[in-house]
């Protein structure tokens, strides 16, 4: 059995709010993490998702090494990232389907294009900006921080670090706890300013058929609030990832049904049940054994 590795992430937080349960099986690395379902839960929109940003990313990174794709490249790599994507998961679809996707998704990566920031970088404008992997960490107080921003542009005094989200909601919580996030970790970061008050945070995400840009301002104190509140988010994922080695149905399950049916552990878990039949199993276990 392999001991639980304390880490934190913004995507990672939510599944834990959402469901313990799965969260443990994700991320606790615990006996029972390779019960993992099928991937049926996974739709060929969010694998285009994933291969638009992948597709920028490139973008991002052939242009710091100072190579402009044309739009033909950029459209020709999405569409090999996607059927890529398609093909490792074994997931098929129609031609006309395929097709359409592609449309809106090279809409949108034109689109992207013709912001600021993108337009400033394509021109010039900003000497000092460079590329950085959402997937690195910092180790942070006994952390694995994932909290990494696509890009990180010198703009006069300061650093803006920004997150590019391909489809964003309404900002919640969690998000505005990753913006603090953002500075923890480029604070930590080699070759980046130690101090937070030397950034700014800028999330552009699709939202309402357009790209949004939403600017961060914080203060130091914000920051030192955020670290409290991640070292907290972290202690209690570390109870969960505890209890999980001695029973996983000790801990808690979701709240709502919806949130089962878009989980890769749902076969699982659920075993052909809903939400409501497994609860009530448990509770009838309980109370049996206190009899």
């Amino acid at each position: 059995m392999r001991s639980y590795t304390p880490s934190w992430s913004r995507t990672q937080r939510e599944l834990f709010l959402n469901c313990p349960t799965a969260w443990a099986r994700s991320y606790a690395k615990t006996n029972h993490r390779q019960k993992r379902g099928n991937v049926n839960h996974i739709r060929p929109w969010d694998l285009l998702l994933r291969s638009l940003k992948a597709t920028v990313i490139e973008q991002l990174e052939a242009l710091r090494s100072g190579t402009e794709w044309t739009t033909a490249v950029a459209e020709l790599s999405l569409r090999g990232l996607f059927r890529d994507q398609l093909r490792t998961l074994d997931l098929s679809m129609a031609h006309p389907q395929f097709e359409a996707m592609l449309l809106v998704a090279n809409h949108r990566m034109k689109l992207l294009w013709r912001t600021d920031v993108m337009l400033q970088l394509k021109r010039g404008v900003h000497p000092q900006w460079t590329v950085l992997d959402r997937m690195d960490s910092e180790h942070i107080e006994g952390i694995d921080l994932f909290a990494s921003p696509d890009l990180a542009i010198k703009i006069q005094a300061k650093w803006h670090v920004i997150r590019l989200d391909m489809q964003s909601a309404k900002m919640n919580d969690s998000q505005r706890l990753e913006a603090l996030a953002m500075i923890v970790w480029t604070t930590h970061r080699h070759g980046l300013p130690a101090l937070a008050d030397q950034y700014v945070v800028k999330t552009i995400g699709w939202r309402k058929g357009a790209w949004l840009l939403h600017t961060f301002e914080s203060t130091e104190h914000e920051v030192l609030i955020a670290k409290a509140m991640i070292r907290h988010d972290v202690k209690e994922m570390r109870r969960c990832a505890e209890t999980s080695n001695h029973s996983i149905e000790a801990l808690p399950l979701a709240q709502k049904q919806d949130v089962c049916d878009t989980c890769q552990f749902k076969s699982t878990c659920l075993n052909g049940g809903t939400l409501e039949s497994l609860k009530r199993k448990r509770i009838l276990r309980l109370a049996s054994s206190s009899n």
